[in-house]
């Protein structure tokens, strides 16, 4: 929480849509709508379904279809939503009946399986894990947020850490300027090559 507070913290700030794998730490920040990476919630289903889950495998083929609707960009009637949002709880019921209730310890909160877990977070974020099916301009996952940060962490696990701050500050602001150039389908190469000739130009 300290370093989500900090002054190095983007979500503090941030008052658009939040994309993220449903980290309790998230939510204390309410200024910016909470939507469910798609991508993770997949990956928890198919445990569930591995597991013999059957409301699980329904969900999961739920969210596929409406995610290639998202990738096919087909138009979304209103009609189609409610159809879409009545599938939506009918699968949550069944997942009510299926899944165990929470069983009391000796201390402490009732104990859930993870199913139930899984439940809870489906039916209380409802309309932040169907916003990418219902709205224009929202992804399915925050895959590319992962893959922004991935360089970053594999040159932490194979060099360790940066010498200096100064190095690190360098590396960050020209991978940033390398995934800006990417999301624009420029090619990398030619982009930078053209802003290094450009600051010698003006370089007096």
């Amino acid at each position: 929480m300290k370093a989500l507070s900090s002054t190095a913290s983007i979500i503090k700030d941030f008052t658009g849509a939040a994309v993220h794998d449903c980290l309790p730490a998230y939510f204390k920040f309410d200024n910016c709508r909470h939507l469910l990476c798609g991508a993770h919630l997949l990956r928890e289903l198919r445990a569930r379904i591995e597991a013999g889950s059957k409301w699980a495998k329904s969900m999961f083929n739920f969210l596929i279809k409406r995610y290639n609707d998202y990738k096919e960009g087909n138009t979304l009637t209103e009609a189609l939503k409610q159809k879409y949002l009545k599938r939506y709880k009918t699968i949550l019921r069944q997942a009510a009946k299926q899944e165990p209730q929470p069983v009391q310890g000796p201390t402490g909160r009732p104990k859930k399986s993870k199913g139930r877990c899984l439940y809870d977070r489906l039916k209380k974020h409802q309309n932040g894990v169907l916003a990418f099916a219902f709205e224009e301009n929202i992804p399915f996952t925050n895959n590319q947020a992962e893959r922004d940060i991935r360089p970053a962490k594999v040159k932490q696990k194979i060099s360790g850490l940066f010498r200096t701050r100064k190095g690190a500050d360098y590396y960050v602001r020209i991978q940033a300027i390398i995934s800006t150039l990417r999301k624009q389908s420029l090619n990398v190469f030619n982009e930078l090559h053209k802003t290094f000739d450009q600051s010698r130009i003006l370089t007096f």
